[in-house]
């Protein structure tokens, strides 16, 4: 279940009221919110730390949950906001260069062949414009993805992993979208090659490490027998790295684990480390051509012009500070450390906890560090750049709460 069902409980409302001491959160009809929120005001970030409003500093283990990548207030990334001297907007059909630029650093990141670019504001956009390229590629309706995952917040992407929550208050979803559970892997891949082989499914959608139910691993012949089904079948792969693009897996995309060539890839979140709202979903030509008709995809603010020099200048920033190395050294660091007391598991910088009591996120949360909870897992996806004293700060506070 995706991270917003935890705190609804009463067990949270509880504990919000003892953190705060008392002090009353005040509601205010004019920001709507599905759930209370944690029990902090942040006014300010900096490196791997966000700032209170108390002047609390909080080590911050989610950086957005796979956003802040390259970690908060780097002046590289924010000079390029303060130096941008390009146009307020461009229309989408007109001719803008900085997106051919994009367009080729992402690609230039990407296995060797022939990709392009599609525009797009963020996650749920670009695994929209991926759903509806596979069914101009091949005419199908039927998708295929885990069960209670997630890929964005269209009524679309709600119906690929159909959560018992959301239809109980949206309605029924489709019966076009079909779900696998993310566990019991033999017999999850065999299940999973025979709805695809059926020749029915359109694609078939999945981060390539599930940061969304948890951060789950899936063994390499669950994907490899997959691919071969859908190979047959002409059923697409859709890679959604959403989360685990830009490092976050100590590779610049997840599906690089797995030596797996997706037909479409979908990005956002660490695209631009957080400094900008931007996305892209990035298709083989071959099936970016389905889309060839008039006003198959619009995207008002899809790369908007500031935006685009956020989102290369982080690329930039990436590279040049070898944060991809960076997140796989420390990532293995955090693990060695974590095993000395949890069962945990990941790659890189993106990290799951099994097995975990309730309430242990706001007790650390009252010790200064910022983690969550999915599917009864803690979760951890800190900076790239995080150092060894604030894995070991955030280890002690951990090993301190578990319990």
């Amino acid at each position: 279940m995706i991270l917003y069902k935890f705190y609804t409980n009463i067990y949270i409302l509880f504990s919000i009221v003892l953190l705060m001491k008392k002090e009353k959160i005040e509601s205010k009809e004019v920001l709507f919110r599905d759930s209370p929120p944690y029990p902090v005001e942040i006014i300010n970030s900096e490196g791997s730390y966000l700032i209170g409003k108390d002047g609390k500093r909080y080590l911050d283990f989610m950086a957005g949950w796979c956003v802040g990548n390259a970690g908060w207030k780097k002046k590289e990334i924010l000079n390029a906001i303060k130096n941008f001297k390009g146009p307020e907007y461009v229309l989408p059909n007109y001719i803008y260069k900085r997106w051919e630029d994009l367009a080729t650093k992402i690609i230039d990141l990407l296995p060797k062949g022939e990709w392009t670019c599609f525009r797009a504001t963020g996650g749920t956009e670009a695994n929209e414009i991926a759903l509806k390229m596979s069914r101009a590629y091949n005419k199908r309706k039927k998708f295929l993805a885990f069960k209670g995952a997630y890929h964005g917040q269209s009524i679309a992407c709600l119906s690929l992993v159909k959560i018992p929550d959301h239809e109980e208050h949206f309605g029924k979803f489709s019966d076009d979208y079909l779900q696998i559970n993310a566990n019991d892997w033999e017999n999850t891949t065999k299940e999973a090659v025979k709805i695809i082989k059926g020749g029915e499914i359109s694609a078939f959608i999945s981060e390539p490490i599930i940061c969304n139910l948890g951060v789950i691993i899936p063994p390499k012949y669950f994907f490899d027998e997959i691919i071969k089904a859908c190979k047959e079948t002409n059923t697409l792969f859709i890679c959604d790295e959403v989360a685990t693009g830009f490092g976050r897996t100590g590779k610049w995309f997840g599906f690089e684990h797995y030596n797996l060539e997706p037909d479409i890839i979908t990005i956002a979140k660490g695209f631009s480390s957080g400094y900008a709202a931007i996305g892209a979903t990035i298709a083989k030509q071959n099936v970016a051509e389905s889309m060839r008709f008039d006003f198959s995809n619009y995207s008002t603010f899809g790369w908007h012009p500031l935006s685009v020099e956020v989102a290369i200048s982080n690329i930039d920033y990436i590279k040049n500070n070898k944060l991809v190395d960076k997140s796989n050294k420390n990532g293995q660091y955090l693990l060695e450390k974590l095993s000395e007391f949890c069962n945990a598991e990941g790659k890189g910088l993106c990290i799951g906890i099994k097995e975990i009591k309730k309430g242990v996120d706001l007790r650390c949360l009252k010790d200064g560090l910022i983690i969550s909870i999915v599917e009864g897992r803690i979760v951890l996806f800190p900076p790239l750049d995080v150092s060894k004293d604030e894995i070991d700060k955030a280890v002690e506070i951990i090993r301190k709460n578990i319990d």
